[in-house]
Parts: C-alpha cells; sequence; structure tokens
C-alpha cells in the first residue's frame, strides 16, 4: 500500500486562505520566554508589547487546545471602526474557535484600592464589546472566506470570547479574586496578567521537552499537553 507523505509545512500554509497568520505552538523555545520576560520588564505601555508578540505570536497560543490548527492575527481591522489588538484562533474536529484580545499597559492595575474596575480595566471590556456589537450586524461577511470578499473568520460568533491582559502579578490584590472570577463568568472574557503569559510559556518548553524525552522512551507515544492545568494570575 502506497503512504501518501504527510504535506510540508509550506504547502499547508498555501493550501490555508489565512495560511500567513499560521503559528506552530510547539516550537516555543526557552530563549522566546527569556526574551518575553525581558519584554515585560522593558515595557513602558501595551504598543510595546504589541509589537513584540506580533514578532512572537506563538507566545499568546500556549493555552489553546485545537489540534487542527492556530492562528494569531495582529491588528484585524473589523469594518472602519474597529481594530483589534489580536485575534487568536484555534480548529477542531468540530470547526473553528477565535479570541478577542485586547492589551492594555503592563504597568495598569486591574482594579482600585476600593476593588472597582480600573479604568483601564474597564476600556478594555468596552473594546471587546464594541467588537461583539460589530460581528453581530456584520457576522455573515466576518465569516465568510477572503475569496468571497469576507474576512475568512470561519465559525466566529458575535458573542466571541475576549482574552485581557492587563498588569502584572504583584499588582493584583487577592481580595479581588473573588470579583474578577465572576466577571469572567459573567462576560466571557478572561482576565489576567501578562505573568500568566510567562507561565504558559514556560509550562509549554517543559512539556515539550518531557514529550521528546518520553518518546524515546515509548517508541514515538505522544502525550497530550493539558493548559487548563497551568496556573493563572
Amino acid at each position: 500500500m502506497r503512504i501518501t507523505p504527510a504535506p510540508t509545512r509550506e504547502e499547508i500554509v498555501r493550501a490555508d486562505p489565512l495560511g500567513e497568520f499560521l503559528v506552530w505552538w510547539d516550537e516555543l523555545t526557552t530563549e522566546d520566554v527569556k526574551r518575553l520576560e525581558a519584554a515585560l520588564l522593558a515595557a513602558t505601555g501595551e504598543r510595546t508589547l504589541q509589537r513584540f508578540l506580533q514578532q512572537v505570536p506563538l507566545l499568546l497560543v500556549q493555552h489553546l487546545g485545537g489540534g487542527h490548527g492556530r492562528w494569531v492575527i495582529p491588528q484585524k481591522k473589523l469594518g472602519a471602526e474597529h481594530v483589534t489588538d489580536f485575534i487568536i484562533g484555534e480548529a477542531h474536529s468540530f470547526g473553528h474557535e477565535w479570541t478577542a484580545v485586547e492589551l492594555e499597559s503592563p504597568k495598569a492595575k486591574m482594579f482600585t484600592r476600593t476593588g472597582d474596575p480600573s479604568k483601564e480595566l474597564t476600556h478594555a471590556i468596552r473594546q471587546i464589546q464594541d467588537w461583539r456589537a460589530w460581528l453581530k450586524r456584520n457576522q455573515d461577511y466576518a465569516s465568510r472566506a477572503r475569496t468571497q470578499s469576507g474576512l475568512g473568520l470561519h465559525d466566529i460568533d458575535s458573542n466571541i470570547p475576549g482574552l485581557v491582559l492587563i498588569g502584572r502579578h504583584e499588582s493584583i490584590s487577592p481580595t479581588t479574586d473573588d470579583r474578577r472570577r465572576q466577571m469572567c463568568q459573567d462576560l466571557n472574557i478572561k482576565i489576567h496578567s501578562y505573568d500568566t503569559l510567562v507561565d504558559w510559556a514556560k509550562a509549554r518548553v517543559k512539556w515539550c521537552k518531557e514529550q521528546q524525552e518520553k518518546r524515546r522512551q515509548n517508541n514515538g507515544v505522544q502525550c497530550t499537553f493539558d493548559p487548563q492545568r497551568v496556573k493563572r494570575h
């Protein structure tokens, strides 16, 4: 029986309408993690990190589990009204899932001293809600293939999940954890500090090294990475 060779990366990219945004999540390295940590220390605002994450986009998808592809689309225009910081996506056997990512400053706080959402967090949430409102009005256009003059975001939903990255772990008071958890559930928006990106990346690098060792021991048998087991800030 003739065995068909697996497609090359170049063939995969050419066949994918969003091929220029494909990322290979398992190529993350220890050096990438160090670069992220250095970028966070040096960053004065979100624009600096926007540029950095556009250069190392696979840092944004380490928590995703889709086994049929992952995409990172920077500065995605939604009509003439809105521009997202990022839209990240994954594909499963049952379709595509997309997440809208809003970056705020690593120096910003999530909550005020009185426990209310900070103005930066409020702004980030409003941005995602504005994008959802646009998608509700333009869902057919957004999900239509690029070859048919659409955005090519197959299966996108107007209640697209959100991810807000804001501040650093040391600025978060444990007294706001319950409030943040409730907000995440109510709004369908994950709210994390940038340190969560570091934790996801470190866990992935560690897992990849462990899997390489297990493959050598188990004649190529693969294990499954569980992003839910990684701590979040």
